[in-house]
């Protein structure tokens, strides 16, 4: 069985609860990825999405520039342990309707699994290397 660990994104990507939205944007889109882990006092405390971003902040429910991460983020509930298998973090993934799950190692978070390492698995399971 395949391991999350071996699919998972290793380089962590953090910001601040005291950001404004828009930050947080503009850092997902600087390091071209989907998701921000939001850190406090060397703790992950949240995630923030770019599907947290756009429900939340397209739908005019809220200013960018004005609210605060810790107004719009999402609380870690769940996580995965690196050794456990890509069909664990794909019940994760399907019965919570989440895209992103922080990786653990030891109860630390060192990584996180999106939908998009899901999709590179499967493609490398059918041998498709041109993505």
């Amino acid at each position: 069985m395949s391991k999350v660990g071996n699919y998972m994104s290793t380089q962590i990507f953090s910001i601040s609860p005291d950001k404004y939205a828009y930050e947080a944007i503009d850092e997902m889109y600087k390091n071209k990825v989907s998701g921000l882990l939001v850190k406090e006092d060397e703790k992950y405390v949240g995630i923030i999405t770019k599907t947290d971003w756009m429900f939340l902040v397209l739908k005019g429910e809220c200013d960018p520039k004005a609210i605060k991460i810790s107004s719009v983020m999402t609380k870690i509930t769940h996580t995965i342990d690196e050794n456990q298998t890509i069909a664990e973090v794909c019940n994760i993934i399907e019965t919570r309707k989440i895209r992103h799950v922080p990786v653990t190692r030891n109860g630390e978070i060192v990584g996180m699994f999106s939908v998009k390492d899901l999709e590179k698995y499967y493609l490398q399971l059918h041998n498709k290397t041109d993505f």
